[in-house]
């Protein structure tokens, strides 16, 4: 049983929503030809790293630091709200001067689904709805490698199939550990999906 939950823990950090925007842009920057300089490619993927993963880590230890939330998991749905904020603001800053729409197109409207899952999740925060984010993250993911695949043409099943995998393990463990419950952790694919779904039509 121990070794269940520790394995159940290990997926919910694998799992975790910020890691995917990262993992997104790998796909995009090395999974299809593309004929952009080393350097540049170095200085994006920094670039998302420092907003999306530093930030925001920086950003919880304070808050946790000032008494602002109780703990790291955010499991009060008042103490998301303020993250999922400044997520937001993130995402925005990324969007507006990083990702420009000209050069980076495909990242660009990756993100705008990034963001609009964010905003998803807000709302329901405001009903004080807590839909799983690591769902959410994980599920986006996947439609935009999808996405990569048919738009590039390039076989990506392997991929695919195991970030699926991934996606029922992650959600399985969030369960397991009663972080959320199954109507939850549906809404959380959903938020993730559709937006990117939306988006398609703008690159794919």
């Amino acid at each position: 049983m121990r070794l269940i939950e520790r394995g159940s823990k290990l997926l919910s950090i694998l799992g975790h929503p910020l890691w995917m925007p990262v993992i997104g842009c790998l796909f995009y920057f090395y999974a299809i030809p593309n004929y952009l300089d080393q350097q540049i490619i170095t200085a994006k993927l920094v670039a998302v790293i420092i907003l999306t993963i530093f930030l925001p880590i920086v950003f919880l230890f304070i808050a946790k630091n000032l008494r602002l939330i109780k703990n790291y998991t955010l499991s009060d749905v008042k103490e998301r709200r303020f993250f999922i904020m400044f997520f937001i603001l993130l995402v925005l800053i990324l969007l507006n001067n990083i990702l420009d729409v000209y050069n980076y197109r495909t990242l660009f409207y990756f993100f705008s689904g990034i963001l609009f899952s964010g905003i998803i999740s807000l709302l329901f925060s405001m009903f004080r709805v807590k839909i799983s984010l690591h769902a959410l993250g994980i599920s986006g993911l996947v439609c935009f490698i999808i996405g990569l695949s048919l738009s590039f043409q390039e076989p990506m099943i392997f991929s695919i199939s195991l970030f699926i995998i991934f996606l029922g393990l992650v959600s399985a463990s969030r369960l397991f550990e009663r972080a959320h419950t199954f109507p939850e952790v549906v809404l959380g694919i959903v938020g993730g999906v559709l937006p990117q779904l939306y988006f398609f039509s703008y690159w794919v």
